[in-house]
């Protein structure tokens, strides 16, 4: 006779029913056949064992022999064996009943009397089955939930993965171009204090060189003086006099003063600060990007725009300009664009913004509309922020508006393969907006300084050098 564990043991954790064709996972858990194919029906991709949750590439099942023959034996003893049944205690009937309402089951006794009278009864066997269907939709719910679970599980940690990947690259970055400014600095300051000493010990040779000549001439002196003194101690009018000739020509001694040597060094070692403004240009030359230099280009300058002699800055003209038809130019909306344009690397540039209260600024690709209604979205290639005045609702980002403290100066940092344009108040370096996209034509930075409003604008943008 079977026991109660074996029974147990021999139970498909998923139909609750004696194992039908079983077959085991790489995890070591048996199930029907048609269960786990079941089970794994409806679920794209990864699958996992719905006892243990482990999860798997790969559908692999294979079949459960051994289990396999001791399922066929318990089953013929099984047969042999009476049915084990289950009695109500009240009135020792079998239980083929179930009362929907107490949620249990009862005998056909209970079944028909007053306390179950109103009440849902069904047989338990239909019973079973109603319970089996819906243990069976919540288990199939619960295994989704679990499915979904795993591949949020699996995103975060992606997402952590690759956190600590950029967290590494960047601290990598920032040793690498630390090392650089570092191993530059380090250089010049060895390069500037040599040749302090070499101006400074060549200063220092012609101030000892003249105060020897001094040191000579004081001893010469001295030693007049000593003579001179001795003579006039000689009471003697003979003894006085003789050589007197020859000693006042001896001592007729002039101090001839060496000539001026500076005690200033020169103004390249010693000026302030013009020794560390020429380093720190020449550093630019390590930095990567360094602050660089534009024009604007006059030929897509729209027609009411001014641009200066030296196309480094454009304001609004109120009335518009007789100038020259070109494909380039921006017909019914006041931009310019500038005439350098990228196609690669890492670049920095710097606007001057002013007091103005409305402008536009950032970069847009060669190929937008220039000459019809522009809808100023990376969609359309522009990466641009924008100060408007009172617009709730824009097509391009206002990300000025909300800030307490309006930049005067604009940095634009553009990564071409990095896919990114970045904007921040050059004034401290304040972050205020980034565009992350992917860049595959020629871009050009783009200047909108806006209508003058009847004089309410009239300061324009500003090209500064690097």
């Amino acid at each position: 006779m079977a026991s109660p564990d074996l029974t147990q043991e021999l139970t498909c954790p998923i139909c609750l029913e004696i194992f039908t064709h079983p077959v085991s996972l790489e995890c070591g858990h048996h199930f029907c056949s048609s269960c786990i194919s079941q089970s794994w029906q409806k679920v794209p991709g990864d699958v996992s064992c719905p006892q243990c949750r482990q999860v798997f590439t790969q559908r692999n099942v294979r079949p459960a022999r051994t289990l396999i023959n001791i399922v066929e034996k318990f089953r013929e003893v099984k047969v042999t064996q009476p049915q084990e049944e289950f009695y109500c205690q009240e009135h020792e009937e079998k239980l083929k009943l179930f009362c929907e309402d107490e949620h249990k089951a009862i005998c056909v006794v209970c079944g028909m009397s007053r306390t179950h009278k109103t009440h849902s009864v069904i047989p338990i066997k239909e019973a079973a089955q109603i319970y089996k269907n819906k243990l069976e939709t919540s288990l199939e719910t619960l295994q989704k939930q679990m499915d979904l679970s795993l591949h949020s599980k699996r995103e975060r940690e992606d997402g952590i993965f690759h956190m600590k990947a950029e967290v590494d690259r960047l601290r990598n970055e920032i040793n690498s171009e630390f090392e650089k400014m570092h191993k530059f600095l380090f250089e010049k300051e060895e390069l500037m204090k040599a040749e302090l000493e070499r101006k400074s010990n060549k200063v220092f040779e012609e101030m000892e060189n003249n105060l020897t000549k001094t040191m000579e001439e004081i001893s010469s002196l001295e030693a007049a003086i000593r003579d001179l003194k001795s003579r006039l101690e000689v009471q003697l009018a003979p003894e006085f006099l003789k050589d007197i000739q020859d000693l006042l020509m001896r001592n007729q001694m002039v101090f001839h003063k060496p000539g001026t040597v500076s005690t200033q060094l020169p103004v390249d070692i010693a000026g302030e600060p013009f020794k560390y403004i020429k380093v720190w240009r020449e550093m630019r030359a390590v930095i990567s990007p360094v602050p660089a230099s534009l024009t604007l280009d006059p030929e897509t300058a729209n027609n009411r725009l001014i641009i200066s002699q030296d196309l480094t800055s454009v304001r609004h003209g109120n009335e518009e300009q007789d100038l020259p038809e070109h494909p380039g130019r921006f017909d019914q909306y006041v931009y310019v664009l500038s005439s350098q344009s990228f196609t690669s690397g890492r670049h920095y540039w710097e606007v001057g913004l002013g007091n103005k209260p409305y402008w536009i600024v950032g970069v847009c690709r060669e190929s937008v509309n220039r000459k019809a209604d522009i809808t100023e979205s990376p969609e359309n290639g522009f990466w641009v922020i924008a100060r408007l005045a009172g617009c709730k609702s824009l097509k391009i980002l206002d990300a000025i508006s909300q800030l307490k403290v309006k930049p005067r100066k604009l940095g634009i940092y553009l990564d071409y393969e990095g896919g990114q344009v970045s904007f921040y108040d050059a004034e401290d370096m304040f972050h205020l907006y980034t565009f992350t996209d992917t860049f595959t034509e020629k871009l050009f930075l783009i200047f909108n300084p806006c209508h003058n409003n009847s004089g309410n604008n009239p300061e324009p943008l500003t090209l500064l050098s690097g």
